[in-house]
């Protein structure tokens, strides 16, 4: 499964390229709306994750993410008499393959949980927030790479986008289990995303965006920092890699490397 993941990657690169375009116009905007959470672009991205972890395991994860925008209050239908106002949708599909030397009970390959995210975004003069609810859904196939419950939790984000080659914000997820299999334990987490992100010309950018987890449940969390490089090619197209490192946590030591290819409509 590993090597099929790895094969995908260069047809995700010919994929995107053959769907850019050959007028770039504004690489700036471009990259503005790449690395925007909350832009008002559809987005679909293909993200390979590859983890090198402390104890001598390593796994890759291929994410696909779409991220939608449309003119409606959180339900479809509902559409709002301020322009400014608009929802969001998130989806994301992660399928891993992961090797652990010293626990072989967790080695595994298949789809594992997704996830769905539904967000109402109000555009300010100095930037956007936005409100809304996540979903989980126990999709893995093999239990070990899911929680086997069925989630829900708020979220919320802030965007500052003054000025505009700079973006500062926080996005908040949280999520409690309310169903699932009753041999799994509840879960109750969530995960804090604060960003730095750097845009300059000719479409270049630079993000500093680590995810940090607090496991309530388990009375666990983990902090990574991370540091990333991308540009947007076309006006439909960008790319980045952003290495992440755990500094504290129960997978302190864990390297990960994220190659993000995005395309835009």
């Amino acid at each position: 499964m590993k090597k099929r993941i790895i094969l995908t990657l260069p047809l995700c690169l010919f994929f995107m390229f053959s769907i850019s375009q050959e007028n770039t116009g504004n690489l700036k905007q471009v990259a503005s709306n790449a690395i925007n959470p909350i832009a008002r672009v559809t987005k679909f991205m293909l993200q390979p994750n590859y983890y090198i972890y402390n104890n001598g395991g390593n796994a890759i994860n291929l994410m696909t993410r779409i991220v939608s925008p449309f003119d409606a209050v959180l339900i479809p239908g509902i559409k709002p008499k301020n322009k400014n106002i608009y929802t969001l949708i998130r989806i994301e599909f992660p399928v891993t393959s992961q090797t652990y030397g010293s626990e072989p009970q967790l080695n595994a390959t298949g789809l594992a949980d997704m996830t769905l995210g539904d967000i109402l975004i109000f555009k300010t003069s100095w930037g956007k927030y936005g409100i809304g609810v996540n979903f989980g859904f126990p999709t893995a196939t093999v239990p070990v790479l899911g929680s086997g419950k069925w989630t829900v939790g708020p979220s919320g984000i802030i965007f500052y986008s003054k000025p505009k080659h700079l973006m500062l914000g926080m996005v908040l997820s949280q999520y409690f289990s309310y169903a699932g299999s009753p041999a799994r334990p509840p879960s109750n987490y969530m995960s804090v995303q604060p960003f730095i992100d750097v845009i300059f010309n000719k479409g270049y950018f630079i993000m500093l965006n680590p995810i940090f987890t607090f496991d309530w449940q388990k009375g666990d969390y983990t902090i990574p920092v991370a540091f990333g490089f991308g540009k947007a090619f076309a006006k439909n197209l960008s790319s980045y890699i952003m290495p992440e490192y755990v500094i504290s946590g129960p997978t302190k030591k864990t390297l990960i490397i994220q190659f993000n290819l995005n395309a835009m409509f």
